[in-house]
């Protein structure tokens, strides 16, 4: 009982030491290594878990101008309060020939774990680490458990990264895109505020604080879980507050713990080094957070193989419980979560999801993880017959030497042209039924109105239906709506239109009188017009508009007025219009005021409620009058005479007849002040205005 105060002294003492290990990101040596179990044989990096009886290969990887000369040494253990026996202990000198070829094991009875060194070779190197781990079983025990850990959430973490710092030309927003499912595949923490920076900011961002991403991974912790709670009470000290609990990722804690265990066993010849085996085939590639040291105390390479216990397949769950793919995606994608081993690693291998075709064949279809887009992708082209109607597969696998069975999908045929819309639950969604939705890619907006194509969000409602998610502006009107579903690869996108509401009812009126106040003119010549059509611009015109049985005038309305081609402008209560009562409402403007001083032109007028607007009634010809300030004759009634003015443009004939014979012809757009013109007759001038060709008005003094 001694060696548990002291060995909680020296971890206390380490800990401002061991708050911020350095990270593992130093290459050290390798190892090949293989397993059997019965006949079948696997690369280490698709053996997830160890039996008893399998049968270990392994060999150092040295290049061939490796000086230093290494011990490998292989030790199986038992528990940490068991010490392993003489016979569990091998060993090969690497420089040798013999050496060279490596260690063949074989897991022995009661073994739980397996653990091997790199040690540089000195006199009794083999016997002292034999004696080390005998000694302290306890503190190996815990180490090979660490570092199985810690080899695990870093395979996670290099998953990610790997995901992270990959360069997509063209695609500015495949991270904020692929993000979120990097973090759901591999239970990795991912700070949001990283999307607010710039596109080419945010794979640096995502990448800070690397060794806190991990997130708890039940599945992995079982893997690794063989001392529970028989552990000696000194090698817990790291999940004490003291120890840095509720601060670290399990992968920070695996790396404290085992950098903590190693470091208070070492001795005046040897020291230990943890060194994260990460597998790659049949090569352990050991990954180092210093560098090793060839003078006294020699540093020796410590790593794990994986722990000898039952099989542990991860509990495989399809994203969406009614899973379905599209049988015309000839690579179609199998959401997966609840095992981010299976993207991080290699054991899970020969993945096919096995199809039952009508008639009770088979066939296997290859699957690959896809950890950007969080599953499986599924190898269909050209392996299913065509027009095959739904068909049922289930996914099978090896987990390591374990055969495995996982969801069950169902492969449904595309259907073309068969989405029809219809309202959803509530103004903001719309529903789509009738077509594969396991088949559907995206779905775009284009209003009837035209506008630019725009991505809507989407979501799964059935095996034949999904529900749209409108825009808020688009929603709130809805009006009548263009969508085309894009189908997969190969197929044409599918146009489904959704009518807009029926148009309210027309609100009817009719022109009951007319006002026209022309003020009076300050110019000395007055154009004096001929008839009641024609409306001067700087007239004030006053309209009795009465409603048609049964409309009836209520306030919400507003009465539109245009003229020629312009667009309509609208009097409102108490600006520019009033009801007299239900039946009739007075509409009161000067035109140029209201629709500005170049409109001419035939003169309407409509009534508008609640979006829906009336018919135009007619209420003349809105004409622009030209300013006259004096008409200069000679005596001799042949002369000419000179008419002065502003906007003489808009007179387009000036004679001494109504008939017009022998017309001073005003030039289009003319631009002077002085026009030469007849000698006026009995009556004066006639004109013809440019605004109403058609109509005559006089020149009166």
């Amino acid at each position: 009982m001694r060696l548990l105060p002291a060995l909680l002294i020296a971890a206390a003492a380490a800990a401002p030491a061991l708050a911020d290990p350095a990270p593992f990101d130093l290459a050290g040596p390798a190892l090949r290594v293989s397993v059997t179990h019965g006949t079948d044989t696997l690369p280490i990096a698709e053996v997830p878990q160890l039996a008893e009886g399998d049968r270990i290969a392994v060999a150092t990887d040295f290049p061939p101008d490796q000086a230093a000369h290494y011990v490998l040494v292989a030790a199986f253990l038992r528990g940490t309060t068991n010490p392993p026996p003489d016979e569990w202990f091998f060993h090969a000198d690497s420089w040798t020939r013999k050496g060279r070829a490596g260690l063949f094991l074989t897991v022995p009875a009661g073994a739980q774990q397996v653990v091997l060194f790199l040690a540089p070779a000195t006199g009794g190197d083999f016997p002292t680490l034999r004696n080390a781990v005998r000694g302290k079983p306890g503190a190996f025990v815990r180490a090979a458990q660490e570092l199985a850990q810690a080899a695990l959430d870093r395979a996670r973490l290099d998953a990610y990264l790997r995901e992270v710092r990959r360069i997509v030309p063209g695609d500015p927003n495949r991270l904020e895109r692929v993000t979120p499912l990097l973090a759901r595949s591999l239970q990795i923490k991912v700070n949001p505020d990283c999307f607010t920076k710039m596109p080419e900011l945010q794979a640096a961002c995502l990448q800070q604080n690397q060794d806190s991403l991990v997130l708890n991974d039940g599945h992995s912790n079982a893997l690794t879980d063989t001392v529970g709670s028989t552990a000696d009470l000194a090698l817990q000290f790291s999940y004490t507050p003291q120890g840095g609990l509720g601060y670290y990722s399990p992968y920070i804690a695996a790396i404290r713990d085992v950098i903590g265990i190693l470091s208070s066993i070492h001795t005046a010849k040897y020291q230990y080094f943890p060194a994260i085996g990460m597998p790659d085939g049949d090569r352990l590639r050991m990954v180092l957070n210093a560098a090793p040291s060839f003078h006294n105390p020699k540093s020796v390479l410590v790593t794990a193989l994986p722990v000898v216990g039952p099989v542990r397949v991860p509990p495989l769950r399809a994203v969406d419980a009614a899973s379905a793919l599209c049988a015309a995606d000839p690579r179609p994608l199998l959401p997966l979560s609840g095992a981010p081993l299976l993207y991080a690693t290699g054991y899970a291998h020969d993945l096919v999801l096995r199809a039952t075709l009508p008639g009770g064949t088979t066939v296997d279809l290859p699957a690959t993880p896809d950890v950007a887009s969080g599953g499986l992708r599924v190898d269909l082209a050209g392996r299913l017959p065509a027009g095959a109607g739904p068909v049922e597969a289930t996914l099978h696998g090896r987990w390591g030497f374990q055969p495995f069975d996982g969801p069950v999908v169902t492969l449904r045929p595309f259907r073309a042209d068969a989405w029809t819309a219809a309202d959803g639950a509530d103004a903001g969604t719309l529903a789509l039924t009738g077509g594969t939705a396991a088949c559907v890619a995206g779905v775009t907006l284009r209003a009837d109105e035209g506008g630019d194509a725009q991505a809507l969000k989407w979501a799964v409602a059935g095996p034949q239906a999904i529900t749209v998610t409108l825009p808020a502006t688009t929603a709130a009107k809805r009006p009548a709506l263009t969508l085309s579903v894009a189908g997969p690869p190969g197929t044409a996108p599918q146009v489904v239109r959704r009518a807009g509401p029926p148009p309210p009812p027309r609100f009817g009126a009719s022109l009951l009188a007319r006002a026209v106040d022309r003020p009076a003119d300050a110019a000395p010549v007055r154009v004096l017009l001929d008839g009641d059509d024609d409306v001067p611009a700087s007239a004030t015109v006053t309209l009795s508009l009465k409603a048609a049985t049964p409309a009836r005038f209520t306030g919400r309305e507003l009465v539109e007025v245009a003229a020629g081609d312009g667009a309509p402008v609208a009097l409102t209560p108490g600006h520019g219009l009033r009801l007299a009562d239900a039946q009739v409402a007075l509409a009161s403007f000067t035109p140029a005021a209201l629709l500005g001083t170049s409109a001419y032109g035939p003169m309407r007028v409509r009534v508008v409620r609640d979006g829906a607007a009336g018919d135009w009634i007619p209420v003349g010809t809105l004409v622009r009058l030209p300013v006259l300030h004096g008409l200069q004759c000679a005596t001799e009634a042949s002369a000419a005479c000179e008419l002065s003015g502003d906007a003489l443009f808009l007179l387009t004939a000036v004679a001494a007849t109504p008939g017009f014979e022998h017309p001073a012809t005003v030039p289009e757009g003319f631009p002077g002040t002085v026009l030469a013109v007849p000698h006026p007759g009995d009556k004066g001038l006639y004109v013809r205005l440019h605004d109403d060709p058609a109509a005559v008005a006089r020149i009166g003094g």
